[in-house]
């Protein structure tokens, strides 16, 4: 809409210049005519009365070329209040969309608080129920590949404490596992690292990983600090994963909830 006002009003200012331009032409030819010497009284006579004919036709077509320059302004300026009017109203949708982003947002931090955090099943999540074969090689099913972090980060997320769990392979057999959990007091930092031994272990069986990087983050209003880092890693696909370049601050220990 805006676009179609803008190329109207131009079209008019074009037309409008052009229209001026074409005049003020008119009028310098007369000038230098009238300058030519050698005129007769008659021809001079005739020459001012053509410019005087011109001259009144001037002023109407000034006129017309402020009168199509307004109506150029009116579609620009009816077209910005339009628009500023639409960006008012999306102003206040996007503040109401926050609005109520931020009270969902507190009732999953309340109902994560609330709900008692598990312990990793004996029988696993089912990591060996797909087909990693398409996941960690160089053909890649870049499509398998999004469905299946999609489908980890759901099975895991609930034994994590975490509200946003991400799982990738961006890197060639290494499974990348955030987590990110609210800045809670009660968050059971015992039972969390359990459950990431837990997973790791069931992790074992699939020959096709050989890494598995794994970060606990605790989000705030103000910021997120990653609070724990760990990397399991083997050189064979039948060894044991075993921990490196553990970091850790402030994760509680508190002896799990579930």
């Amino acid at each position: 809409m805006m676009v179609i006002s803008g190329v109207i009003s131009a079209i008019f200012v074009g037309l409008s210049i052009i229209l001026i331009f074409i005049r003020l032409m008119f009028d310098l030819r007369f000038t230098a005519v009238q300058q030519e010497p050698d005129q007769t009284p008659l021809f001079r006579r005739k020459v001012n009365h053509l410019r005087k004919i011109e001259q009144s036709r001037h002023i109407r077509y000034l006129l017309i070329a402020c009168l199509m320059i307004g109506i150029g302004t009116v579609i620009i300026m009816g077209s910005f209040l339009i628009l500023a009017d639409k960006q008012q109203k999306m102003t206040v949708q996007n503040q109401k969309a926050n609005q109520r982003i931020a009270r969902l947002e507190k009732q999953q931090k309340e109902l994560i608080k609330s709900t008692p955090l598990k312990n990793y099943p004996e029988n696993g999540i089912g990591l060996k129920e797909y087909e990693w074969d398409k996941l960690v090689g160089e053909n890649k099913d870049l499509k398998l590949q999004k469905q299946t972090e999609i489908a980890i980060s759901q099975r895991s997320g609930p034994y994590f404490s975490s509200f946003d769990t991400k799982v990738s392979f961006s890197e060639p057999k290494t499974l990348i596992l955030q987590l990110k959990a609210w800045t809670d007091n009660d968050t059971s930092g015992e039972t969390i690292k359990k459950n990431i031994d837990s997973f790791v272990k069931e992790a074992e069986e699939i020959p096709e990983l050989m890494a598995i990087h794994v970060q606990l983050i605790t989000s705030s209003e103000k910021n997120e600090k990653v609070v724990y880092s760990v990397t399991y890693a083997r050189e064979k696909s039948e060894d044991t994963f075993n921990k490196q370049n553990v970091s850790e601050q402030n994760l509680k220990n508190d002896g799990g909830k579930g």
